[in-house]
């Protein structure tokens, strides 16, 4: 069965989890983060020692029996590779659904007997992209996904994973190729779900939608491939400046899985375009553990000026500062947006929105860019993001918005 969310990263990741965000304890992800990590101020967070010794600090939960048995299995035999992908797969979808980077940690661990092989079986690489694109190792997990299909031509899940990596690099023939590879192997509706994005950052988002709109139905394919539809429908709606319908089809796929925090991010987005943030920040009540609603969520507070405005907005700095510690570079989108909303250093905010952009160029991200750039008035840091809305066609209203206020201080006396 396609897992099509493994294939879409916070779009959200999402898109594989969409993001979907995390920093993640892998020696080598940070150490080459920190290489390039911008200069950015770091505020330590004080050291909670709890005095109570019966003080619950955090509640884990209960372990399922299944997987207990099967990691006993697996320190027994170690070489069962079956097992140990069983085992990946498990803690990658608990990443997912809780945004927890410990499990990608637990994950790699796993598979550490052959992750760092020569020629590592196909099920690892596979493993091991999904892993390096969930931690924005984009190049890394392009060549594992390369790797795959070399081996595996019809992979479908190598194909939509490569598909979500390239467009998120900006590679649009590369998807569009791997979308063309799944159309002989999938059903109408997952193509289209692929091929969507691609066709409204052509600037074709009313036929994608139309043609998308057409196949959701309660019996399209697995309630995973009906969630991702309608993320996808939400998304296009939004880009045409259709808050209602935007809103709908990212409740439905709240629906269809409550805990896919793609599509909860998404209609909270939806909810403050459409002057709702109250009804946004409940919608984020209670799950502020994932860095991308706890942000949502401290920004709205922050704007209703709410009775958990400065606990939220403590917090999102707390984490900012661990990341920029750790020189975490997976958090920009997150921390250029809570620059701007909250701090209202949009200089900053558009250094942030740069480096996020050199990173990953998804429509949020040039959103970003380009609101920043209007709040500091910088037609030229929106520069990028103004060539490439050249080069692909793209229109969507928010950024259409955004870019013309630039444009209008550009001939203001």
């Amino acid at each position: 069965m396609l897992t099509p969310k493994v294939a879409k990263v916070e779009r959200g990741r999402r898109k594989l989890a969409v993001l979907t965000l995390g920093a993640i304890g892998l020696a080598a992800a940070l150490t080459a983060a920190a290489l390039a990590a911008p200069n950015r101020t770091t505020v330590a967070a004080a050291i909670y020692v709890p005095t109570d010794p019966g003080y619950v600090v955090a509640t884990v939960p209960a372990r399922d029996p299944a997987e207990v048995a099967a990691r006993q299995a697996l320190a027994a035999a170690p070489d069962r590779l079956d097992l140990a992908v069983e085992l990946a797969r498990g803690d990658l979808q608990r990443y997912r659904a809780l945004s927890d980077p410990r499990y990608l940690g637990r994950a790699q661990a796993t598979l550490g007997r052959w992750w760092a092989l020569a020629q590592p079986p196909p099920e690892v690489l596979l493993l091991r992209a999904t892993i390096e694109q969930s931690i924005h190792q984009f190049p890394e997990a392009r060549a594992d996904l390369d790797r795959v299909l070399a081996a595996r031509p019809d992979d479908a899940q190598a194909l939509l994973t490569r598909a979500v990596v390239a467009t998120i690099t900006a590679d649009y023939p590369a998807a569009r190729a791997s979308c063309a590879a799944v159309a002989r192997l999938a059903s109408p509706i997952v193509v289209a779900a692929c091929e969507a994005p691609l066709d409204a950052i052509a600037g074709k988002a009313d036929e994608a939608y139309a043609r998308l709109a057409k196949l959701v139905s309660p019996r399209a394919g697995d309630a995973a491939v009906r969630g991702w539809a309608l993320t996808e429908l939400a998304e296009l709606a939004y880009m045409r400046g259709d808050t209602a319908a935007a809103a709908a089809h990212a409740s439905d796929a709240l629906a269809l899985d409550p805990d896919d925090a793609y599509a909860r991010n998404l209609r909270a987005d939806v909810l403050v375009a459409s002057g709702r943030t109250a009804d946004a920040s409940q919608l984020l009540a209670g799950r502020e553990q994932i860095d991308s609603h706890l942000v949502r969520r401290a920004i709205a507070e922050h704007q209703l000026r709410g009775p958990d405005a400065d606990r939220l907005v403590a917090m999102m700095r707390e984490r900012i500062a661990a990341a920029a510690a750790r020189g975490d570079r997976i958090h920009l989108r997150e921390e250029a947006r809570f620059t701007l909303d909250v701090e209202r250093d949009a200089v900053r905010a558009v250094r942030i929105a740069r480096d996020n952009w050199r990173v990953q160029k998804e429509l949020a991200d040039a959103r970003l860019l380009a609101e920043a750039a209007a709040t500091a008035r910088d037609s030229a840091a929106a520069e990028p993001v103004i060539a490439w809305r050249r080069s692909t066609g793209v229109h969507d209203v928010a950024l259409d918005r955004w870019l013309a206020r630039l444009a209008a201080f550009e001939v203001m006396p």
